[in-house]
């Protein structure tokens, strides 16, 4: 990945973007990918929070 990452600034440069606005889109690209994370891993908990409803039989299909 840091591989890709530096391809992508070299192409960057080459195209025409000047170092100030490398830096930035690779912050913005950084802090996306945090974000994401961040997202995928509340989304697990969530899962894992339902799971354990069912397993512990305090959800369930039927209707009350």
């Amino acid at each position: 990945m840091e591989r890709e990452r530096k391809e992508d600034c070299e192409m960057l440069r080459k195209i025409g973007f000047g170092e100030a606005e490398v830096r930035e889109l690779s912050r913005l690209r950084r802090d996306y990918y945090e974000q994401m994370r961040q997202q995928a891993t509340r989304e697990m908990r969530r899962f894992e929070f339902v799971r354990w409803l069912v397993d512990t039989g305090k959800l369930t299909d039927q209707i009350a």
